[in-house]
């Protein structure tokens, strides 16, 4: 299994002197890269067409590889190049945009290396939407944006724990796989559900056995088969919140959730 290694400090805004630097954080896509940083709302348009192809590419040449779209504009103009964003995150959407579908693209025209690029924040095929970066173009597949501890609205059903660190650990099979955590409280051990490993392994959180963590919960979201699990809205070390959930409703950010 691969981990790049960051310390939760880092990974939460440097809060700590210990730190372990890692170059080119999530290949290149990390929500303050030079890649992220060009989408610009002032040069958000929003436009029709048809899908003509979907390429696998490389935005830049230090970064990993990502999911790019033509699109021939139904006003003529020609073929415009769409970036969605890094690959394992766009393979794992339940929208999947595939050739000849006809689409509404909403993203920032900007240039990436010398080509004119657009930076999807929404694709609407349908029905369905993608929906790959927060109203100020942050992507929604980094949860290390401070953006995302907006108030978010709460629920009644969700509750705090409070607890020291055991472990982190893998549950699950298959495409099913979960990160969690388990907890020491005073009630017992808890193990707590962080999301699919495809999503949280890329942000490169390293936990400590030890620390102590305050975690968001419900009781009205357990997972199936999993029903000791407990999934977690939000997880807060060293007065440092990161959300992964919507507390509304208990959606994951990694399935395109917009606050």
């Amino acid at each position: 299994m691969k981990i790049w290694i960051i310390t939760v400090a880092l990974a939460s805004a440097a809060i700590s002197s210990a730190q372990t630097v890692v170059v080119n954080r999530m290949g290149g896509y990390a929500y303050n890269s030079p890649y992220n940083r060009l989408y610009n709302q002032r040069s958000q348009i929003t436009f029709s067409g048809v899908v003509t192809g979907v390429q696998r590419v490389k935005p830049m040449s230090n970064m990993d590889t990502g999911v790019t779209l033509l699109v021939k504009n139904n006003k003529g103009g020609g073929t415009a190049v769409v970036d969605l964003g890094p690959a394992w995150f766009v393979d794992q959407q339940v929208t999947k945009i595939k050739p000849k579908a006809k689409i509404q693209v909403t993203g920032s025209k900007v240039m990436v290396d010398g080509r004119g690029v657009i930076l999807a924040k929404l694709v609407q095929s349908g029905k369905s939407v993608l929906a790959l970066r927060r109203i100020n173009g942050a992507p929604y597949w980094d949860i290390a944006d401070p953006v995302a501890s907006a108030n978010l609205g709460t629920d009644p059903n969700v509750f705090e724990i409070t607890g020291t660190l055991e472990g982190y650990r893998i549950f699950g099979e298959g495409d099913n796989r979960y990160a969690g955590l388990v907890l020491n409280t005073p009630s017992g051990n808890i193990t707590i559900d962080l999301g699919p490993q495809w999503f949280f392994q890329p942000q490169g959180f390293v936990f400590n056995p030890g620390s102590n963590i305050t975690v968001a919960g419900s009781g009205n979201y357990r997972l199936d088969p999993y029903s000791n699990v407990i999934p977690a809205y939000w997880f807060r070390i060293n007065n440092r919140t990161t959300y992964l959930r919507n507390p509304q409703n208990g959606m994951g950010i990694w399935q395109g959730w917009r606050p």
